[in-house]
């Protein structure tokens, strides 16, 4: 009887020492990707950069005329202010605050129009990284693959960063 024990003892111990083998991942392969970086290099992302910034440099321009405008009105209130009754410097006083108060609305709609147009043109760049990521995970093997800012330690020899922007500059030129 004690062999009997002893036998079912040693078969139930390697079951589960198979089964914890198999449940074990055999090739750990983690790499990572700086994503802000492969837009930073890549040729989609400049572009997309640069029509941001042709945006942004429109609505700067609108806002500063609108400040030049309101600076000079407050000089001319400054210099002329002790010549005029009390009402016109009341009247030039309310549109100098009307006048900033547009100001400050348009910089908010520049803003919340310069970040929906940078949404939407990252987007798709975003989509071909994401897309890219996937394929070299598939195609090379890769258990993982993570952000580089989760990133804490690695080997020099995991970083995507480079691969990406090279395979989304030849994506874009097809």
């Amino acid at each position: 009887m004690k062999k009997v024990s002893m036998v079912l003892v040693m078969v139930v111990a390697l079951i589960f020492a198979a089964s914890a083998a198999k449940a074990a991942p055999q090739n750990v392969k983690i790499g990572f990707v700086d994503i802000q970086k492969v837009i930073n290099e890549s040729e989609p992302g400049k572009k997309a950069k640069e029509a941001l910034e042709v945006q942004i440099k429109g609505h700067q321009t609108k806002i500063e005329e609108k400040e030049k405008a309101i600076d000079a009105m407050k000089a001319d209130l400054d210099k002329k202010g002790s010549a005029l009754s009390e009402d016109a410097k009341k009247k030039k006083q309310d549109e100098m605050q009307t006048m900033v108060r547009d100001l400050k609305r348009m910089a908010a709609e520049a803003q919340e129009e310069v970040r929906k147009k940078e949404a939407d043109l990252t987007k798709d760049v975003f989509t071909d990284i994401r897309g890219l990521i996937r394929q070299i995970g598939k195609d090379d093997g890769y258990t993982a693959i993570l952000e580089s800012s989760a990133v804490l330690y690695s080997m020099e020899n995991v970083d995507l960063t480079d691969t990406i922007v090279k395979k989304l500059n030849n994506l874009k030129k097809k």
